[in-house]
């Protein structure tokens, strides 16, 4: 989510940003008012850095149930727990309090975000996404967001692990 305020990225979409705090503190907000509150970043401050501090425009909030439409949720039912969208310089973000990976369009749409409609739309999903989001994409481009589902390993503060030990370490 940094990288995309910090690179000055709108018209997109994130999800899903689990942050119960934060989704907590936003259901008694008023949709349409202007919310400062800080998001993300608590589950492993030390990979993926701290909670950002942000300023956005509350879109929707309530109960974050879930049915999907797409080929791996189609007809099956998920809740995010409290749920709520914020729009911060031009990002909607997805905010919930239960983690899911991110494998169905509904899971946008049932809030009002409508993957289609953005020129980005940013998925915290490691593999499972294409099957729902490869139709509607133009490109898909996988990165690494340094957080705790990092795929650099050598990052990963492992201690029962023979050393050197591939991919952690650089063998000769």
């Amino acid at each position: 989510m940094n990288a995309l305020l910090k690179a000055d990225v709108s018209d997109a979409c994130f999800g899903s940003l689990v942050d119960p705090q934060a989704a907590m503190i936003l259901q008694s907000q008023t949709v349409g008012s202007t919310v400062t509150l800080a998001i993300g970043g608590r589950t492993a401050p030390e990979f993926g850095g701290g909670p950002l501090n942000v300023t956005g425009t509350l879109k929707w909030r309530g109960n974050g149930d879930v049915t999907g439409s797409g080929p791996i949720l189609g007809g099956l039912h998920r809740s995010f727990g409290a749920t709520a969208v914020l729009n911060v310089q031009g990002i909607d973000i997805l905010i919930v309090s239960i983690a899911h990976q991110m494998l169905d369009l509904r899971q946008f749409e049932t809030f009002g975000i409508m993957p289609a409609d953005y020129r980005v739309v940013a998925l915290k999903s490691m593999q499972h996404f294409r099957a729902a989001f490869a139709p509607i994409a133009g490109r898909i481009i996988v990165c690494d967001s340094g957080a705790l589902c990092t795929m650099d390993y050598a990052k990963m503060p492992y201690v029962n692990v023979p050393r050197p030990m591939h991919p952690l370490d650089q063998i000769d």
